[in-house]
């Protein structure tokens, strides 16, 4: 571990440790530690540029961080609770350092004074202090201005009955974000903006009358003060936008904006964008460039969310308790809503989806070598198909999966993917739990894949095992199949999750029984894959392991 210049700090640390010898940090931690309020003075209101936090790109990291954090609920956000917060946030790998080594036998206690030291430097925001108390802010940001969660400095942490429902896997990505998507305010206690309205419905109404906007279009919609349709539509219609300079130039003179090129052509509209998607309103094409459409498959669930109208008041805009309260009060009408279309957008046929699948290889010129390519680089920042540029990483996995299971094996078995995805096809967000992630099936084989980009072990054992067994061996509707396959797929597969998987081979295999599995890292399983040996290779593994159970029993 690298060794670092203790200095001052160094008192400050041995306070520490006796904190965490008996457990009265608040009473050790030096003045400037302390819990005390911070005083924030407020700026003039101006327009600006729609943005959320840059920090957390991918919003289906959302649900891992709403997870780590569930066990703090009702806890007061005080300095001992959020460093508990913050260091739990590392040791489930939503956070990472190389400062901050973590490993099995890794606990909040053994990795706190290291959380402290390497987020020292974080300036105080959010009325949070500077530290690790701010570095928590950065994930609560657009959590807090959705309404998600309330998360204020010195005061109980409370989730927001979506928020429960998201992390208990009672509603997935698509439907929590759309619905907090809706009552969403530009103006807010979490930004001292002059802006005044919804931007996702804005941008819905905007996309209903137009049918699609080109990214550089998009940008400049960004800028929207009060979300005047008629008003964007005359800007688009007098303007090309022909470029990322036409964009600059116009921004710059008629929105009297000083922020850099990067965060404005890139950095701000890209993670709103990001949340359209996930939210399932929209679909992004790439046609040479980057093409913004309505997702016409989630039409009438749209015009369904655009009917309600939520009004919040100038002291809610003002007060995050009170803020919170309000959006919590429209829950029960766009959850009826939520659950009347949460059908919408799920693979209902796999013989359709195959018949989609040859059709986003076609028009997106796709082979077997560049998708085995692509997945080769998921979780890296070359992006080696950059029409799929806005799906989120585990996502990506899954599609690609599917795209080659349909290259390989399309003419003789339907291949479902369970994720939501736009009319073309392309994901949006992870299937609704109880769900697998990937079948192929005939009249009388299923095979189910379940794929993870997840390497914490914990993490793995915790949400890759049970749940997967559970799912494959209770469902009913699966008796009707003579053989049965499954296949957990990961980008390493921990020594206890491949044992979990050899304990259920043991315990559910019988003679009458066709069943048999293997857990994969993804460079074996897309190997196997392109040699259309997987069926073949879970047979040898499942009996392979009940060989050598027999053998260890002596029989």
């Amino acid at each position: 571990m690298k060794k670092r210049n203790k200095g001052s700090n160094r008192a400050q640390r041995r306070r520490y440790a006796e904190f965490m010898a008996n457990s009265r940090m608040l009473r050790n931690l030096p003045p400037h530690r302390k819990s005390k309020k911070v005083n924030m003075k407020k700026r003039t209101p101006t327009y600006k540029q729609m943005a959320f936090e840059t920090a957390v790109r991918n919003p289906e990291r959302y649900k891992g961080i709403l997870t780590a954090i569930e066990s703090f609920v009702g806890e007061e956000l005080n300095d001992i609770i959020l460093l508990k917060v913050v260091s739990s946030l590392y040791l489930n790998g939503i956070v990472s350092s190389t400062e901050v080594e973590i490993n099995e036998d890794s606990t909040i206690e053994s990795i706190s004074e290291e959380v402290i030291q390497v987020n020292s430097t974080r300036r105080a925001d959010g009325g949070f202090p500077s530290g690790y108390q701010s570095r928590f802010w950065t994930y609560m940001r657009t959590l807090s201005e959705l309404g998600f969660v309330y998360a204020q400095y010195n005061q109980p942490l409370l989730f927001s009955e979506i928020a429960t429902m998201l992390v208990r896997d009672k509603l997935d990505e698509q439907e929590a974000f759309s619905i907090q998507a809706m009552k969403y305010n530009r103006r807010s206690p979490y930004r001292n903006v002059s802006n005044d309205f919804n931007f996702f419905r804005f941008m819905l109404e905007v996309l209903q009358e137009k049918g699609r906007l080109s990214y550089e279009q998009f940008i400049v919609s960004t800028f929207s003060k009060n979300g005047n349709i008629p008003e964007f539509m005359e800007i688009v219609e007098e303007h090309t936008f022909a470029n990322s300079e036409d964009v600059l130039d116009y921004v710059r003179e008629e929105c009297n904006t000083n922020l850099k090129s990067q965060t404005i052509l890139r950095d701000y509209p890209d993670v709103v964008l990001r949340l359209l998607i996930i939210s399932g309103f929209v679909s992004v094409q790439f046609r040479g460039n980057v093409i913004i459409f309505r997702n016409v498959s989630n039409d009438d669930y749209i015009n369904e969310l655009l009917k309600i109208s939520v009004s919040i008041t100038e002291e809610e805009k003002s007060d995050a308790y009170l803020y919170f309260q309000k959006l919590e009060s429209y829950n029960k009408v766009f959850l009826d809503i939520a659950f009347a279309y949460r059908d919408t957008l799920i693979q209902k046929d796999g013989f359709e989806y195959t018949k989609k699948a040859s059709e986003i290889i076609e028009m997106y010129d796709l082979n077997e070598d560049k998708l085995v390519e692509g997945i080769r680089h998921i979780g890296s920042s070359h992006n080696v198909i950059p029409s799929f540029k806005y799906i989120a990483e585990p996502l990506k996995l899954e599609f690609y999966l599917s795209l080659i299971l349909a290259l390989q094996y399309g003419n003789e078995y339907a291949i479902r993917p369970n994720y939501k995805a736009d009319y073309i096809g392309l994901p949006i967000s992870h299937a609704p739990g109880n769900k697998g992630d990937i079948e192929v099936y005939s009249n009388n084989l299923y095979w189910l894949i379940e794929v993870t980009l997840i390497r914490n072990k914990t993490q793995q054992l915790n949400s890759e095992t049970t749940s997967v067994i559970r799912h494959f061996k209770e469902d009913n509707n699966l008796n009707q199949y003579d053989s049965k396959y499954l296949s957990f797929v990961a980008p390493y597969v921990h020594e206890d999750t491949s044992e979990f998987y050899k304990y259920c081979i043991v315990m559910h295999k019988t003679k009458e029984q066709k069943f048999y599995l293997k857990p994969y890292q993804i460079t074996e399983f897309v190997e196997v894959t392109s040699s259309k040996n997987n069926f073949s290779d879970m047979q040898d593994y499942t009996d392979s392991v009940l060989a050598e159970f027999r053998r260890n029993m002596g029989s």
